[in-house]
């Protein structure tokens, strides 16, 4: 009886297992087992089904997704009496399938990024971001891995901070690829990117096809060698491709011309200009008797411009002694027409034929060489000029007599190559160096060849050359710093970017040009220009003034995205006992246009040191005690391409002692000898602008230091004892020029310029049990002759005092009231004088709500100024708002 039910239980468990095996069958999909047990998921392709091999007439319908699936059969009778109907489940709710090029599953899943490059093909470069790029993983995903020592990571991301060196490649929001090794002793970099069409968040899905793209990639290598150097080599590289070309022709470094590159020339235009036209003399001298044309053909043939009596048109000019002058705003034109009867009926060939054009030009004196053509265009078809040479120095009496020769072509790429030398304490020093140098290649278009000629800079000087150094040491109490620099004016960082159907607007930087140093003076994570890779800039530039990080001004604290405010706070009711203006701050200064340089801001690239710059700088002090310190310097800076210099000798003095019973005391000393007449213009956030409206204004450089001693001292002292604060400041600048009255007249300069300011605050709380007031006062006096944005001279004293009363309503709702009166006594101009009167009132509650702190404040402000001979102005405020926040 047991064997028996035994027997049957048996057939009906493998009669069960053979009918579950039917209604789900997976065929291939988890993999077929190969030998080893190991389980492959290559594509296999479709095989020969033995169980249709029945020669029957009637249409055999292959079981496949309705009955794997669903077990519902073609030609079966549906009911769904019994067994209810089930929807239709989406096959692709797990993702596609994808496999490598070897035909290994990678993975059931979805695809979210992809970029791919393939020559010759049309529309051969493609990135892909899908949706879930940017939703799932928020625009950066990252694979990593380590074993021992040894970590790698690849970073794919539209909004990545990267950092080759400062003067190769920096960015702070990058879209692109980055990956990275580190070892103990090596680290490694690659870094890529389609900078012209990068893809952003998202591609909605679809591939970004393009046939004319602008590619950038770049690399830098680590080792560290003994204990204390580490040497580095940079490279990085943009230029243009066309996937129409073959990928294994010519070198990808110098790149391809894109398709609406690669026209045929007809006209080349040369202007000759004044490197120096402020001093209106001593500009390019063009001597056209040495100068010509070299014109070399596909087939080899070279033909000379004089040979064949094809000469330039020359416009403009002064006649000099056998040579034509550009003196100050003056310019010489030389027009090549290849279409021109001199041209057509003598070359050896067509223009259809030309290959290469070289120019050799006779040049002396102060010059700038630009070139343009009728293929060198911007957005309206007009020909834009591009800067090939200048002179250094700024040379008059054509001493620096020379032929310049080089090679007309269109941008196609932007290559440097530089290498890094950092020491750690050997012999108790610190070391920083870097060199490199920058090639900007150009080709000249030809739409019969395959490849064309290739040419950077001018002959004899192909690359543009960057280096500094910085050495240092602290050997307690003495310490030193120094630094050299030199910045090529020709040192390029920028590259053209081409449209998808390869078209470059020569003069539209915010469209065609891709920074890879960017502009980014407060070192956020938006780049202060605009540029193709970042159209929205940032506004609100204002480097050292956000000492608190939360991205406003601290000169106008109260202001914000949705209430924005014009009054800086050094002006507003009750605020401006606590702040004081930007012209009591004391900072360095090197390039003496009164602007503290930590608070410059500019539209340059973040180079450690300006393009156009060469020379030192270096000091050497003691310290007398920890707080007391003594600096003596020498800085020697001049302009590479003329005259101008930046020459100092300073020195420096500061003190900054806290002590328990005496307060903080601080003083700041600072003597120059100077004689700077390089003009260091700024585009500086003024404090009166707001977050939401303000822009950055343009401040010239008054160049007040071309011969000058410049004193500037500080002094402060700041006490606090139980509610008792007090603070005094003192600040004097003075600048006086030893230049004769004769010299100052024709540079509107006075003997002597200063300011004077004197701060001192006090106030003091009391506490009556819950109800405290807290009276105080301010006194700001200054004397100047200017300011940082004006030359005016003013004479004022301002006292402001008053009182805050505060005391407790209930358990979370508080009761503030304030009164401030305010007397302006302008000495020099009467008019100016006013009493003012600030009576404000305000409620607070704070109360937990949905779980956010909820703010509400509801009260009023009377504001009545009363100005000298005038009738009184009051302003009415009565607000209520409410603030939701975390906490």
């Amino acid at each position: 009886m047991n064997r028996r039910w035994i027997f049957w239980t048996a057939i009906a468990i493998l009669w069960l297992g053979s009918v579950a095996a039917e209604a789900q069958e997976y065929g291939a999909r988890l993999g077929t087992v190969k030998r080893g047990g190991v389980v492959s998921f290559e594509p296999q392709g479709s095989g020969v089904l033995f169980g249709a091999l029945d020669p029957a007439k009637r249409r055999w319908y292959v079981p496949q997704e309705l009955f794997n699936e669903y077990q519902w059969r073609q030609w079966e009778y549906s009911n769904y009496a019994r067994d209810h109907y089930q929807r239709y489940v989406s096959s692709i709710r797990e993702g596609d399938y994808y496999y490598d090029l070897y035909g290994n599953l990678i993975t059931r899943g979805w695809l979210v990024f992809n970029n791919s490059q393939t020559q010759p093909r049309q529309f051969g470069s493609s990135v892909l971001k899908s949706r879930n790029f940017e939703g799932w993983f928020s625009g950066l995903v990252i694979s990593a891995d380590s074993k021992g020592q040894h970590h790698y990571a690849l970073t794919a991301g539209t909004k990545i901070r990267s950092t080759l060196t400062p003067m190769t490649f920096s960015k702070p929001r990058w879209d692109g690829i980055q990956f990275d090794y580190a070892a103990d002793k090596y680290q490694g970099t690659l870094i890529y990117s389609r900078i012209s069409r990068p893809g952003g968040a998202s591609t909605n899905d679809q591939e970004s096809l393009v046939t004319n793209a602008t590619s950038m990639f770049g690399s830098r290598a680590t080792a560290q060698v003994g204990d204390f150097a580490t040497v580095g080599l940079t490279m990085v590289n943009a230029h243009q491709s066309n996937t129409l070309i073959d990928g294994f022709t010519g070198n990808p470094f110098t790149g391809e011309l894109s398709v609406d590159q690669n026209q045929t020339v007809s006209i080349v235009e040369i202007v000759l200009r004044d490197d120096s036209p402020e001093d209106g003399v001593g500009g390019a001298a063009f001597f056209s008797a040495g100068s010509d044309i070299i014109i070399t053909y596909l087939d080899g043939t070279q033909d000379n411009g004089k040979a064949i009596r094809f000469e330039p048109i020359i416009e403009g000019g002064l006649v000099g002694e056998g040579f034509l002058s550009a003196d100050g705003a003056e310019e010489i034109r030389l027009r090549y027409d290849f279409d021109s009867p001199a041209f057509v009926n003598r070359a050896s060939g067509t223009k259809e034929e030309i290959k290469k054009v070289e120019f050799r030009l006779v040049l002396g004196n102060d010059y700038q060489v630009w070139v343009t053509s009728d293929s060198q265009l911007n957005a309206s078809g007009e020909s834009v000029l591009l800067l090939v040479a200048q002179a250094e120095g700024n040379v008059r009496d054509n001493t620096n007599l020379q032929i310049v020769s080089f090679d007309y072509g269109l941008p196609t790429s932007t290559q440097i190559w530089g290498a890094t030398l950092e020491l750690q304490q050997v012999l108790g020093f610190d070391f920083y160096g870097e060199y490199d140098f920058n090639y900007n290649y150009t080709k000249y278009p030809n739409v019969v060849a395959k490849t064309h000629t290739t040419f950077s800079g001018i002959r004899g000087d192909r690359a543009a050359a960057a280096w500094m150094m910085n050495l240092s040491r602290v050997a307690f109490p003495f310490f030193f710093f120094g630094e050299a620099y030199s910045m090529d004016p020709r040192y390029s960082t920028r590259t053209f970017t081409a449209q998808g159907d390869g078209f470059i607007d020569y003069e539209d930087e915010r469209i065609h040009v891709v920074e890879l140093v960017e502009d980014n003076d407060d070192q956020d994570e938006f780049p202060d220009t605009v540029r193709k890779d970042w159209q929205v800039g940032d506004p609100s530039v204002f480097p050292g003034w956000d000492e608190n990080n939360d991205f406003i001004s601290d000169f106008n604290q109260n202001d914000n995205r949705f209430l924005s405010n014009l009054i800086p706070d050094y002006e507003e009711p009750f605020l401006r006992h606590n702040v004081d203006r930007p012209e009591f701050l004391f900072g360095i200064d090197l390039n003496n246009n009164l602007w503290v340089d930590r608070f410059e801001n500019d539209e340059l690239p973040d180079y450690p040191y300006k393009k156009d710059h060469q020379g030192y700088n270096a000091y050497g002090g003691v310290h007398f005690t920890p707080e007391l310190r003594l600096m003596v310097g020498v800085l020697r800076e001049d302009l590479i391409s003329s005259n101008q210099k930046n020459h100092a000798n300073y020195v420096l003095l500061t003190l900054d002692r806290d002590t328990p019973a005496w307060g903080r005391f601080r003083v700041f000393e600072m003597l120059k000898s100077t004689t700077d007449d390089i003009p260091d213009d700024l585009l500086q956030w003024l404090p009166n602008a707001n977050i939401r409206t303000g822009e950055p204004t343009k401040v010239e450089d008054p160049l007040i230091a071309r011969d000058a001693w410049i004193n500037s001292l500080w002094v402060g002292h700041d006490y606090k004892m139980r509610g008792l604060l007090t603070a005094n400041y003192l600040k004097y600048d003075l600048y006086h020029q030893r230049l004769s009255a004769n010299e100052r007249a024709l540079l509107g300069l006075r003997e002597r310029d200063f300011f004077f300011g004197l701060i001192n605050k006090i106030s003091y709380r009391f506490d009556f049990g819950h109800l405290w007031l807290e009276p105080r006062w301010k006194s700001e006096y200054r004397r100047q002759s200017r300011d940082l944005i004006s030359a005016d001279e003013r004479t004022e004293l301002a006292e402001i005092g008053g009182f805050i009363l505060g005391f407790p309503l209930l358990s979370h709702t508080t009761l503030m009231s304030g009164l401030e009166m305010t007397f302006l006594n302008d000495l020099k101009r009467d008019s100016n004088d006013f009493n003012g009167l600030v009576w404000a009132l305000q409620l607070a509650n704070i109360s937990d709500y949905l779980g956010y702190k909820v703010t509400t404040h509801a009260g009023m402000k009377i504001d009545r100024r009363q100005p000298r001979g005038e009738d009184a102005v009051i302003i009415n405020q009565i607000f209520i708002s409410i603030y939701a926040g975390l906490q």
